[in-house]
């Protein structure tokens, strides 16, 4: 557990959070807030429940993370740390270190214990956590903001959760983008567009409970229907460098034939996979294509170690959440899905190359 006495700050905290809201049909927007009892305001969270926010300064937020052991969990807590800090809430941070049943815990605990008034919750599994968040936290009077992990869909299906569907009734509202299956389908397209014909590829997600592991198995069905000279296998890691390294190393050691890699996740994954092509003497043959940000995705894009990449905004994704909690208490519900993209948006990704990165912001270069 953290809290924003461990304020580490980032350079993009100083970029204004740009709020590109997608309304949707029957999901477009909360009610405005209604005055509730003393000192509150009343937030429609759909399912014909009401969570009385608490007004003025020293909100009791809880933030629900999978996990600090990648870069993008760090640029959670950094961006958790330093919008509580300027927005004057009272902050905790609960690490789950990657284990579902743990966060499960946590957040029954932190709901149980009256401390909490809001919460934003990234969910390791959002099938497992449904009624917790869109039922239990509304009748505890928590108000909860979703995080970049669909709720309630295991992500198997051939839809998918798109930017149109993605909110969860019982729920303020989801923040993100790339966890959605318009964004996902999008970087799988460009890496269509740039590897036409057969190719054997090799995907390296997160673990296979993850609800975005599952929203991205979805969109591999769908892109080898679409190309049918793909043949696409996946590997499971952690979402460390260590797991994807010695997993990629091991496939790459039975199957020298493959042609592209898709990693999910940069610079974390990504790492672990350029060094085991590097190993195994094919970086030469066999392209890899990523999610990422920062700059050793840049890096690698430069050196051309990475063809092309879709960007991740955890920093963003972290303060627009917690931004959407402070316009709730001012009366704002806002709209139903928010969607974190600095560039481009969640159903038209930006793709970076090496030839388009001088369009990309100074903060996310």
């Amino acid at each position: 557990m953290r809290t924003t006495k461990s304020l580490v700050m980032w350079a993009a905290g100083s970029t204004a959070v740009l709020l590109a809201l997608a309304g949707c049909a029957g999901n477009d927007a909360g009610k405005p807030g209604s005055q509730g009892p003393a000192g509150t305001v009343a937030i429609d969270v759909g399912n014909d429940m009401t969570v009385n926010l608490k007004t003025g300064k020293g909100l009791k937020v809880a933030v629900f993370i999978p996990g600090v052991a990648n870069e993008f969990g760090l640029e959670q807590e950094r961006a958790a740390n330093a919008t509580a800090k300027e927005l004057g809430m009272d902050m905790t941070l609960f690490d789950a270190g990657y284990d579902p049943n743990k966060q499960l815990n946590q957040m029954q605990t932190a709901m149980t214990s009256g401390n909490f008034d809001a919460a934003v919750v990234m969910a390791l599994d959002g099938v497992m956590s449904c009624k917790l968040l869109t039922h239990d936290f509304a009748k505890a009077n928590i108000l909860t903001s979703i995080s970049g992990s669909p709720l309630c869909d295991d992500g198997k299906n051939q839809t998918g959760k798109s930017v149109d569907d993605v909110w969860a009734p019982g729920t303020l509202n989801f923040v993100g983008s790339n966890t959605t299956r318009d964004y996902v389908d999008g970087w799988l397209a460009a890496a269509a567009k740039a590897n036409p014909g057969k190719q054997k590829v090799i995907a390296v997600l997160g673990p296979a409970v993850n609800t975005q592991t599952r929203v991205t198995e979805a969109a591999l069905a769908k892109l080898t229907a679409d190309n049918p000279g793909y043949s696409v296998e996946t590997i499971y890691t952690d979402w460390t460098t260590t797991d994807a390294y010695n997993k990629t190393q091991t496939y790459l050691q039975g199957h020298p034939d493959t042609t592209l890699i898709m990693s999910a996740s940069s610079p974390d994954l990504t790492q672990g996979v350029i060094q085991a092509e590097k190993d195994a003497g094919l970086s030469e043959k066999v392209h890899v294509v990523d999610i990422g940000f920062g700059k050793f995705q840049i890096q690698q894009l430069e050196a051309g170690t990475v063809q092309l990449s879709t960007m991740l905004f955890p920093f963003n994704q972290m303060k627009a959440n917690l931004n959407s909690i402070a316009a709730a208490q001012r009366g704002d519900a806002g709209t139903r899905f928010v969607d974190d993209s600095v560039i481009g948006t969640a159903k038209n990704p930006f793709v970076v190359t090496k030839e388009t990165i001088s369009q990309l912001p100074a903060e996310l270069r």
